[in-house]
């Protein structure tokens, strides 16, 4: 069994590789005669890294993590500010998620335990070692643990624009006099919100389909590197291209040293969104002409008309109820990423009333047949409205994946049900 001791080798290895080039720098010059001692800067003896914390298999780990680590070589102290930090155990987690209302907050631990808790995660650790003046590096303590009191340290999460990612990036860039903002800001970035998003969450379905249901046109603008740095593998790749005046005046790398502390053997997202459209289109054509071929069906019409009521039933409760969600989060939360949602048309919220007469259509009851009918049709026509509206500069929503779906699975269901009627 490893001891705590071997685990920590490594940490007390990159500690004397950060120590050596700030400890020469730190010793201050022998006194002539009759001299003073000149009092060294307290930021001498700090050294700052940026930690870049690989994703996870929670979903709301997978767009990774990072944080701030300054070590004070004269102490021994060490802090990672974390502004990542929840409580799953919160009773108001819930109601304040849902109104968009949550907040996280600044949060500070050592080393070793950060570590340990992602190694134990199966997750990559990475550092590096800012080259930042010892000005900087104390103007950056100052400000973190200023941060770090109760009546400070606590902010509205925004998953886009405010989160654990651009907290870093920002106080980062505060101590650079808006260097990184200079880099980045003028820069297209690679993708959308969007884009980043769905190819982040690829390899969890069920997280990839909810979030791109549920998410507006608000993240399919444009945006530039620095929007960018929402994710921290962006964050740590533009801050790996920055530069900064050396004493000389010459521009030299903002990294002086990079090292990987803790190693994962996960496999690494996906580069670029992936393009499912057709495999949408495939799904929903293919459910949707299932739903007509029972409906049509000349034998077994019972079990036909079983089959295709309770199926109704369920697409009505699921895609109803995700209507009636997206129509809420844009009248009465503070989700902007959920506002003017076009998907609201793919999931007709008056779908919802599916949910009780299918189940009638699936007990031959024939008034329950006939408002089944119009409300799929309903249903049907509002999702080739939402295709249309296409055509119009205003419904720019990248939402094709979810009408290649939507638009065939509704048309199946209503072309189902007219032929039970007529039967």
């Amino acid at each position: 069994m490893c001891t705590g001791r071997h685990r920590l080798a490594p940490v007390a290895l990159l500690l004397a590789l950060l120590a050596a080039p700030l400890s020469a720098r730190a010793q201050p010059a022998e006194p002539g005669p009759g001299t003073r001692h000149a009092r060294p800067h307290p930021g001498e003896t700090l050294s700052v890294g940026l930690l870049t914390l690989a994703r996870g298999d929670h979903p709301f780990f997978k767009f990774g993590h990072n944080a701030i680590w300054i070590h004070d070589l004269r102490t021994g102290r060490d802090r990672v500010y974390n502004f990542g930090t929840f409580s799953f155990g919160s009773l108001s987690l819930i109601p304040k998620f849902f109104l968009g209302r949550f907040e996280y907050w600044l949060s500070a631990s050592n080393l070793p335990a950060t570590l340990h808790h992602y190694r134990s995660e199966n997750r990559s650790v990475q550092v590096q070692q800012l080259r930042l003046t010892p000005e900087q590096r104390w103007l950056l303590y100052q400000r973190l643990e200023e941060n770090l009191k109760p009546k400070n340290r606590y902010y509205r999460y925004d998953y886009f624009r405010d989160n654990c990612s651009t907290r870093v990036r920002d106080a980062i860039d505060g101590v650079l006099g808006g260097r990184l903002r200079q880099l980045t800001a003028g820069r297209p970035a690679s993708m959308t919100f969007r884009g980043h998003m769905l190819r982040l969450t690829a390899d969890l379905l069920p997280e990839y389909v909810l979030l791109h249901f549920a998410t507006a046109g608000l993240i399919d603008r444009p945006i530039t590197e620095w929007d960018e740095g929402f994710i921290p593998e962006n964050l740590q790749e533009s801050v790996r291209r920055l530069t900064v005046p050396g004493p000389d005046g010459k521009p030299r790398p903002l990294v002086a040293l990079e090292r990987t502390l803790v190693t994962d053997d996960r496999a690494p997202p996906f580069a670029a969104k992936p393009h499912w459209a057709g495999r949408f289109m495939l799904a929903g054509g293919a459910l949707g002409g299932a739903l007509l071929l029972a409906g049509r069906a000349r034998r077994g019409r019972r079990a036909a008309r079983v089959l295709v009521g309770l199926v109704v039933a369920l697409l009505g409760l699921v895609f109803g109820f995700l209507g009636t969600c997206f129509v809420l989060l844009w009248t009465l939360t503070d989700h902007e990423v959920g506002y003017a949602n076009e998907n609201i048309l793919q999931c007709a919220p008056w779908a919802l009333a599916l949910a009780v007469y299918g189940i009638g259509v699936a007990l031959d009851r024939p008034a329950a047949l006939r408002k089944a009918y119009w409300l799929t049709l309903g249903a049907a026509a509002a999702a080739a409205l939402g295709l249309v509206l296409k055509v119009l500069p205003w419904f720019y929503q990248d939402n094709w994946q979810v009408i290649g779906l939507m638009l065939p699975l509704w048309a199946g269901g209503a072309l189902a049900l007219r032929a039970l009627v007529h039967k």
